[in-house]
């Protein structure tokens, strides 16, 4: 799936440097220093979605056919900047994502460079605060990535609304809001501190909604092994006639295994103690994040206990040293009336080639008006996260 390291040198030198900040590509994590691209996510904000240990999983056994060619920048010897990026061969959200009103003039025998996969809930570079002008520089050390390697367009996957998004719009990419994640601040003293900021009606609402569904139940935070956590994923996907080659068996065991040190699951437990049900996440720094979710359908028809799950995952969230909950992307209106707030998640794309800038920008006005279509922007069906 990747090449062996391969450094901006041997594709050219690709001007070697740009705002100051010395430029390199490697064709893969694994040659990389664990500690040290971590400590530049951590000091950067940025999310379990950037960190090495994410990337190591997703090239080990990849959804689709990727080549990966992660962009670094460099204070003299010092790593201040990192934007991991994917040349992307085949993808299952990137081909429905093209279903949704790609022009037919739109070449399908090049690749997209992509920083760095549709699959998480955040992308795009990191920087520490010290090192802001690096994000602009990792810019465009991905453009002349793309140019080197033959992609035909390159950009950033699931950007949130914010300062890199706006400027990525000012430098002429083609935008387009695809999801939407929703989190709540967990910086509360008490849970009953948080259920107090909810209106008393919807909170007396959900309440009855949690006792309701939480009956015969055992709901904590616990992992299942691996084969169940694979089979509730795979029976909630085609439960809801979601490809389950999005989330292929090998990719879902490699991220189990890198990411197990930061692993926080929330599952529930019928009375023989069976797991029936589950929110697969991790947490990196304070921010918690709920990925996917799954189901024993064969028990429940529909995610009975998704109300008794989430206010269980809340009020955890509140009593730990979470400071963010994201809750992912789906269920848009159940996850707004237990508080959560919604962050646009933006594609923005440019063209190697000018003259096809006017077709990225025809497909994110396709994509945009689907997303504004669906709280769920381009989730095939509405699901956890």
């Amino acid at each position: 799936m990747t090449s062996p390291a391969t450094t901006l040198t041997s594709l050219g030198n690709l001007g070697g440097s740009a705002g100051g900040y010395r430029l390199e590509l490697v064709r893969a994590i694994a040659g990389l220093d664990r500690e040290a691209w971590n400590a530049v996510v951590r000091h950067g904000d940025g999310t379990i979605f950037h960190t090495w240990e994410w990337l190591a999983a997703f090239e080990e056994a990849p959804p689709g056919v990727f080549e990966a060619a992660h962009v670094l920048a460099y204070s003299g010897d010092e790593l201040v900047g990192v934007c991991p990026a994917y040349l992307v061969r085949r993808c299952p959200r990137l081909d429905y994502a093209m279903s949704i009103g790609a022009p037919p003039a739109m070449p399908a025998d090049r690749p997209f460079l992509l920083a760095h996969s549709l699959a998480g809930l955040c992308g795009g570079p990191v920087t520490p605060a010290e090192h802001r002008n690096a994000a602009s520089a990792l810019v465009t050390g991905l453009e002349r990535a793309a140019m080197a390697l033959g992609a035909w367009a390159w950009g950033f996957a699931d950007i949130p609304a914010g300062h890199t998004a706006g400027w990525l719009l000012g430098q002429g990419y083609a935008a387009a809001h695809v999801a939407t994640a929703y989190r709540i601040d967990t910086t509360h003293a008490t849970p009953a501190e948080y259920w107090n900021t909810l209106p008393g009606r919807r909170r007396r609402k959900l309440w009855r909604e949690q006792r309701r569904r939480a009956e015969g139940l055992v709901i904590a935070e616990t992992a299942p092994d691996t084969g169940t956590m694979v089979d509730l994923t795979h029976a909630l996907l085609r439960e809801r006639g979601t490809p389950t080659e999005v989330f292929p068996v090998e990719y879902l065991q490699a991220l189990r295994r890198h990411l197990a040190p930061y692993e926080r699951t929330v599952a529930a437990t019928d009375g023989s103690g069976e797991v029936v049900a589950m929110f697969a996440g991790w947490q990196f720094g304070a921010e918690w994040s709920l990925w996917i979710a799954g189901l024993r359908t064969a028990a429940y028809a529909s995610f009975e206990p998704y109300h008794s799950m989430l206010a269980h995952t809340i009020e955890t969230a509140i009593t730990s040293d979470t400071r963010v909950l994201n809750l992912g992307r789906g269920n848009a209106p159940i996850k707004r009336r237990y508080g959560a707030v919604g962050v646009p998640l933006f594609l923005a794309l440019k063209a190697a080639d000018r003259r096809h800038d006017a077709l990225l920008h025809a497909w994110c006005q396709a994509l945009e008006a689907r997303s504004q279509g669906s709280p769920d922007g381009l989730e095939v069906v509405s699901r956890c996260c």
